[in-house]
């Protein structure tokens, strides 16, 4: 009798434990989800202002660098546009108001493509016959502002329930350790009066006590730790980073159009070098913050890889025409994923081999899935029998680099080329391989200098 007594309080104990840390877990989860959706709304409005800023910039320099930056200004935008929707696909009201937004972003996009094209046709300057459109647009930017106003409001809402019922289940987690070390106590006391009939029970039972209060405590500890992590790299990438860099660019672009004609020699060269710096710093945090959310659960789908294809070509138009690229593709699969994880797959593998094209040929992009062969599904960390898997070669005429790096290009950070000579953060193909795999996948690439590249994805049919 004794022992069925022990024996129901350490499995109460257990199923509270349990459920209380299920609930903190919850609670964790769903407080850093709002605060995500609250950091892609920031950064989709930041987006579309950088996307009118450059195209000012375009009209008053004619620099072809503005281009490029408004070409990846408007791609992060529809990017962010669909991390939103993904975000909150449980969420009705929300899905209806980005639905919206979403309408007014194309419009928006749409708007300022046809500026783009009068300012590259007529080179005229904003003021000059396009004032209407100019006076639209910041129409409809004032609109999606409030959209994402709304938005925002109705997320802070909930992040105030899910913060208070985080903190909630936290201050009852100490209540709850101790419950579970008086139980332990309790049952300890009762094998002991025991001891006589049952005292190889009681050495096992005190045991498990022992060791569960242990896991238990360590997985407390451990979920503190991340939360706080989690935490703080969200502040500090979304306020203490994001922030004054936004000022910086923004009043720097406002010195150079007010002073551009009392600026010049060195002047301008140190201008041009702080807002060269500070892109580069925002596009460093928005790598990272897309780095550290690809390890996030998403939502699985089918997904035609046709389909993010030609989504990924429109959004690299303007430098696959810029460069005369051909793209090829023939037998891309569907695929279980997520659909904007793997659009940012395909665009950092594509734009890669845009980016380091042979200037001495028209770039030539070639996209192949074919069945895996035994020495491919060797690259996988961990190959599942029971599945059949696929090869996706992107292969190029690009400049090529030395086989013994293949490796190192995947680590983040690892550049086999000055960032003077070929921009970017050197987050790109590290993104790229944390997508693969956590589909359970794998990514490598073999070249040769001159000779081009080939970059082989590996990963399970849908």
């Amino acid at each position: 009798m004794l022992t069925v007594v022990t024996f129901l309080l350490v499995l109460a104990t257990g199923i509270l434990s349990i459920s209380s840390v299920r609930k903190v877990n919850e609670s964790i989860y769903l407080t850093l989800h709002t605060k995500d959706v609250l950091q892609l709304s920031d950064e989709l409005y930041a987006s579309i202002l950088e996307s009118e800023s450059n195209l000012r910039g375009y009209s008053l320099s004619m620099d072809q660098s503005f281009i490029t930056e408004y070409s990846r200004s408007k791609t992060l935008s529809l990017q962010l546009l669909d991390s939103l929707k993904n975000l909150t696909f449980d969420n009705k009201q929300q899905q209806a108001e980005l639905n919206a937004l979403e309408q007014d972003i194309s419009e928006t996009v749409r708007l300022l493509d046809s500026i783009l094209a009068i300012v590259s046709v007529y080179r005229v300057e904003f003021d000059q016959g396009i004032s209407e459109k100019v006076i639209k647009g910041k129409k409809i930017t004032q609109k999606i502002k409030v959209q994402l106003q709304n938005i925002n409001q109705r997320e802070y809402v909930l992040l105030q329930g899910r913060n208070k019922g985080l903190n909630r289940n936290l201050n009852l987690l100490p209540a709850i350790i101790l419950f579970t070390t008086l139980t332990g106590l309790g049952a300890g006391a009762l094998l002991i009066y025991s001891l006589f009939q049952y005292n190889r029970q009681k050495k096992e039972a005190d045991k498990q006590i022992s060791d569960y209060q242990f896991q238990l405590k360590e997985q407390i500890e451990r979920l503190n730790v991340s939360n706080r992590e989690l935490e703080q790299f969200a502040y500090v990438a979304s306020h203490d980073l994001q922030e004054p860099l936004r000022k910086i660019s923004s009043f720097g672009d406002l010195l150079r159009e007010s002073y551009k004609d009392q600026l010049t020699g060195e002047g301008e060269l140190y201008l041009n070098r702080i807002l060269h710096s500070t892109i580069r710093m925002r596009d460093l945090i928005t790598d990272l913050l897309n780095y550290s959310r690809v390890s996030r659960k998403t939502e699985k789908e089918q997904i035609n890889l046709n389909t993010i294809l030609d989504m990924v070509k429109e959004d690299l138009e303007i430098m696959i025409n810029e460069k005369e690229a051909v793209i090829k593709s023939s037998g891309l699969p569907n695929i279980a994923g997520n659909s904007s994880e793997f659009r940012q797959l395909f665009q950092n593998l594509v734009s890669n081999s845009l980016k380091f094209f042979n200037p001495n040929k028209n770039p030539i992009i070639l996209i192949e899935a074919k069945e895996s062969t035994p020495e491919e599904l060797k690259k996988l960390r961990y190959y599942n029998s029971n599945k059949r898997y696929v090869s996706i070669h992107f292969s190029d005429n690009g400049i090529g680099f030395d086989d013994n790096y293949a490796e190192k290009i995947f680590v983040i950070f690892q550049r086999l080329h000055g960032k003077d000579i070929y921009e970017g953060t050197g987050i790109g193909l590290a993104i790229c391989k944390k997508i693969v795999e956590k589909y359970g996948g794998a990514i490598y690439a073999h070249s040769n200098p001159g000779q081009g590249s080939t970059f082989i994805v590996i990963l399970p049919e849908s």
